[in-house]
């Protein structure tokens, strides 16, 4: 590793050169302490190369003298911090010193004491000088990232019908100068993934990710822009011929690897159209997206806004549907999950070739099918079990799924586990795990292994003990937050969406209303007025 700081010395004497280099541990200083220099036209060769941030130089030298020296340090590098050295206490060459920029003035022979104490006044300069740097840069970075939101939600207003709203003033380019344009959609189907790598910044996440993807397209006729309703989706327009397209969708592909961004899914459209016709386009790209095979691999889907969902095979049949009802009408629990995973074929779903949109339907048509049934079950804890499956369709994740079909049909059998005597302390832990961890993804299974409980008795024993729900617990500490994040009225809707755990704000929206009975939007201007 490094040093943080680098030294660079000029003296014309070898004993002055090597009585600086010996007189301070440097390294204790995190401090590189450069080959000294013979004089001063030798330091400014090696400037720019060498890259120093302390230069001490003696005021006396051949050729060019210290104070030369250091007005050419002020005048070209600005940056660089300077200390002078002489052995004649001269007031006229201390006034030169100062005038050119130099922070500290020491007379031969110089102590130790005194060059430690100009080395910490130097040290401490650089400090307050590289946090005032990272303070504007940070400000630079999020006033840009902030534009790109504005920009972004004028971009998705033509996808969300929004465009037209009283008292807000729009910059959408003209179409006339983006007519024939083709569009790609790309997906980030893992958000938690994303939110831990920009540690829930959803502002920097979508600046980043849409200049990475605009340097991978390399073409500045093009718009970029990400979707402010659903935080991972991301529009590209531009003009560009089918191979190209697939060429685009290659290199995003593999710039995006699975383990570091979780599945990805760049949907092509193949008919050129203006931003006129923009929302048409997205709908249609949106309904191919979900024939993409399920599974965490990246995907490329080609558009070309006539296929049908209803030509995709139904893999929830009647027969099944009568197998898994009379199963669970006799409680035959055991019965109902090998029809629902081996049968039917749930558990291989990403190895057989299982589109996104038939897991759907299949999962949603399970859960139907256990709720329709007239036994004692939760239907609250079922909706809320489709939650939990609906993100694990969201991410692609199959393990999410089948742990949340086996919580269903728990919650259907009434079925008790067995008494553990812990679980009252396993179950406040969970309670105080969620209060503290509530925006990030917390299933059931996790939580269950985490807290070394079984999953369906955890859930049982968390009802009674709390009179609800995990899932509705986890809910109510974001709806919670969001409401208190919503009372300054400079933070978008969309960023709380996703501060406090949802990558889709339509969903957090809907979740919210079915929480509170109104909307965001209604509770905020509640809030406010």
């Amino acid at each position: 590793m490094g040093a943080k700081y680098r030294v660079l010395s000029a003296d014309d004497e070898l004993w002055s050169r090597e009585n600086i280099r010996r007189m301070l541990p440097w390294e204790d200083y995190s401090i590189d302490f450069l080959e000294p220099a013979c004089d001063g036209d030798e330091v400014l060769e090696r400037i720019p190369e060498e890259k120093p941030d302390i230069v001490i130089t003696d005021i006396n030298m051949p050729f060019l003298s210290g104070l030369e020296l250091l007005n050419k340090i002020h005048t070209d590098f600005p940056d660089i911090i300077t200390l002078a050295v002489s052995g004649y206490d001269d007031f006229k060459k201390v006034k030169g010193v100062f005038m050119s920029g130099g922070i500290d003035y020491l007379l031969k022979p110089v102590s130790r004491e005194q060059l430690a104490a100009s080395l910490s006044k130097a040290l401490k300069t650089l400090e307050e000088r590289k946090a005032e740097n990272a303070e504007k840069e940070d400000s630079r970075l999020r006033e840009n990232y902030v534009s790109s939101f504005l920009e972004d939600d004028e971009f998705s207003s033509l996808l969300n019908g929004k465009l037209f709203r009283p008292t807000k003033e729009f910059h959408i380019p003209s179409t006339k100068v983006f007519s024939e344009l083709s569009t790609i959609l790309v997906k980030f189907h893992d958000v938690e993934i994303l939110k831990q790598s920009y540690d829930k910044d959803v502002l920097r996440m979508s600046y980043d990710l849409k200049a990475k993807l605009r340097e991978l397209i390399d073409n500045e006729s093009i718009i970029v822009f990400n979707y402010t309703d659903k935080v991972n989706e991301f529009i590209i327009e531009l003009n560009a011929t089918p191979p190209r397209l697939k060429l685009i969708a290659d290199r995003i592909i593999e710039a995006f690897p699975v383990e570091k961004q979780g599945p990805v899914t760049v949907v092509i459209h193949d008919r050129a159209s203006s931003l006129d016709d923009i929302a048409t386009v997205y709908r249609e790209m949106i309904a191919e997206l979900v024939t993409r095979p399920f599974g965490r691999k990246h995907s490329i889907v080609m558009c070309r806004g006539n296929k049908k969902i209803s030509e995709v095979q139904d893999k929830y049949t009647n027969r099944l549907e009568s197998l898994i009802s009379g199963h669970l009408s006799n409680h035959e629990i055991r019965q109902a999950q090998n029809a629902i995973m081996e049968t039917a074929g749930l558990r291989k779903c990403d190895s057989t070739g299982w589109s996104l949109f038939e897991v759907t339907q299949f999962t949603t048509r399970v859960i139907n099918t256990i709720a329709d049934l007239e036994c004692e079950s939760d239907v609250r804890s079922l909706e809320e079990v489709q939650d939990a499956i609906n993100y694990g369709l969201r991410s692609l994740n199959k393990e999410i799924i089948l742990d949340n079909i086996d919580l269903a049909l728990s919650i259907a059998s009434g079925v008790e586990s067995f008494e553990d005597n812990s679980i009252n302390r396993q179950v406040e832990s969970v309670h105080d795990y969620i209060e503290k961890h509530y925006m990030e993804r917390l299933s059931l299974s996790d939580l269950a292994e985490m807290f070394f409980v079984e999953p369906s008795y955890l859930s049982r024993k968390f009802s009674q003990k709390y009179n609800e729900t995990i899932t509705a617990f986890i809910t109510r500490c974001r709806m919670n937050q969001a409401k208190k994040l919503m009372e300054d009225e400079d933070i978008k809707l969309e960023v709380i969406s996703f501060e406090v755990g949802y990558d889709d704000y339509n969903y957090f929206s809907r979740v919210f209303r079915r929480f509170e009975g109104i909307s965001p939007t209604e509770y905020r201007k509640n809030v406010l007025c």
